[in-house]
């Protein structure tokens, strides 16, 4: 008997297998193809006949600043030339061949963002800034060795768009990637001129891949032509002499309401090389696991956070913990609005001192209009031009990453002075997700926080890591609050 109370079959049955041979036809399996290890136009980041001679009598140059330290640390550009002949220029061919006009994502149109600066001064462009020059002046000249032969390192002028005196520039290298090199400093300002300044006929002309100016410089150097090298110069300069005398800068710059995120870090690049790298190592003198910890955002990240907050030239910016000034540096450079900034530590405050005395004198250079800059030592929370600045912000930006929940508390109350539709960047929240407003904690300011956003970064954003992350945009608002006691007053009341 089974289980059903049948009784089993006597035989069982038996289950018959038979195996068949399948032929199956075997399918090749196309090998992926390698991808081009042909270099980036772009260098990584840590930059003939002459023609007639067309220049004024150069005005008395002011005195320079020279900086004299041991050990420098640069952001310029990997070197593109060689000793060899012909090596440097057969390198750099490929890098030059799609470069004619690469221009990136610009930052986000804004119609009254004026790019040219059309005021007028009494200096006749002599003003105080740190040249080329002065970085390899000193006892940190000992490192470097001559490009061209010679007695002495030539020493060469470079004319920018702008009104002011040519920058000095001395034609020496080193070994050491990460140091200051003056020939790619030339290059890469050569270089983004010709791409900005001018309408694209002429820059076709200006960055051509055989006569360029880019390219003549790269092959003099190359070859150790110091005749060709300083010829190349001369006729640069003496074409933005004449572009700028007959309105094409002008007018070129008239048609732009903003600038490419390359255009921004050459100009930012500049003024940090010349700042912040011969100091750099004075940044690490900070105390793990207390508030005041350094951290850098990057260029690409606070570019994309300016814009999604929709900052424009108008409105007013504030970074809470600023360092060495950074992002207000770039805010009133790519934006052109208001900038402050406050941060406690001496070190970053010493070097945010130097970046807001260099950052004017490079956009003079570069003939761009800026926005005002205010850099201010102590603590943000106690600084009372930071409290008057934050009553009229429209995005203030707090790199919170290393901020204790104390700390975090104190901002969020120093939150309520913002006035209604400032945007808030953080990298971490102010506000928990989930976090509902009730009977016990409607009078808490987080309920202010509305239109949450969460939106990650990726790699080379920030300075600490090359680990993606996320950031946090939020704006201040009443709504929600009131709409909870709107509601809760129309709701019966339980006897």
């Amino acid at each position: 008997m089974n289980f059903f109370g049948t009784a089993a079959p006597k035989n069982k049955p038996v289950i018959k297998t038979k195996t068949i041979s399948v032929a199956v036809p075997v399918k090749k399996i196309a090998k992926p193809v390698a991808p081009s290890t042909r270099p980036s136009p772009l260098p990584k980041r840590p930059s003939q006949q002459s023609l007639a001679r067309d220049r004024p009598s150069a005005p008395r140059e002011p005195k320079e600043r020279v900086r004299r330290v041991v050990k420098r640390k640069a952001s310029t550009p990997t070197q593109l030339f060689s000793d060899d002949d012909d090596s440097g220029v057969e390198s750099s061919a490929s890098s030059l061949d799609t470069r004619k006009r690469i221009k990136s994502r610009a930052t986000s149109e804004d119609p009254n963002r004026k790019l040219e600066d059309t005021r007028v001064r009494k200096d006749e462009g002599r003003f105080d800034y740190v040249s080329g020059a002065a970085l390899v002046a000193g006892d940190v000249g000992k490192s470097y060795k001559s490009v061209f032969p010679g007695d002495s390192p030539t020493v060469v002028k470079l004319q920018y768009p702008g009104l002011s005196i040519p920058e000095k520039f001395t034609l020496v290298k080193n070994n050491v990637q990460q140091d200051y090199q003056p020939l790619d400093d030339i290059r890469e300002t050569v270089k983004f001129i010709c791409q900005n300044y001018f309408p694209e006929d002429l820059t076709q002309k200006y960055l051509d891949d055989e006569n360029g100016f880019e390219r003549r410089l790269i092959r003099a150097a190359s070859k150790g032509s110091k005749e060709d090298y300083i010829g190349t110069i001369q006729d640069f300069n003496t074409m933005i002499i004449k572009a700028r005398r007959d309105g094409t800068i002008s007018k070129e710059l008239s048609s732009k309401h903003s600038l490419t995120l390359e255009w921004i870090q050459r100009i930012l690049d500049q003024i940090y090389t010349r700042t912040v790298s011969p100091q750099v190592d004075s940044l690490k003198a900070y105390q793990n696991g207390t508030d005041n910890v350094y951290g850098e955002l990057l260029p690409p990240l606070v570019s994309e956070m300016l814009s999604i907050a929709e900052l424009k030239s108008d409105q007013v910016f504030v970074d809470l913990g600023s360092g060495v000034g950074n992002v207000c540096l770039q805010a009133a450079l790519e934006i052109g609005c208001e900038s402050w900034g406050c941060e406690v530590m001496d070190n970053p405050c010493k070097l945010a001192e130097l970046q807001a005395k260099e950052f004017p004198a490079r956009a003079r250079m570069w003939g761009l209009s800026v926005g005002k800059v205010h850099l201010l030592k102590g603590d943000f929370l106690a600084n009372e031009k930071i409290g008057q600045a934050l009553k009229r912000a429209d995005v203030v930006l707090v790199n919170n990453q290393a901020f204790s929940p104390d700390l975090n508390s104190k901002i969020m109350d120093r939150f309520l002075d913002l006035k209604d539709g400032c945007r808030i960047i953080s990298l971490k929240p102010f506000k928990q997700e989930g976090y509902e407003i009730s009977d016990r904690n409607q009078y808490d300011p987080r309920h202010l926080l509305v239109d949450e956003r969460k939106l990650p970064f990726y790699s080379k954003c920030v300075s600490w890591t090359d680990a993606p992350g996320e950031y946090h945009i939020v704006r201040k608002s009443p709504e929600r609050l009131q709409q909870y006691i709107d509601e809760n007053t129309k709701r019966p009341r339980r006897c």
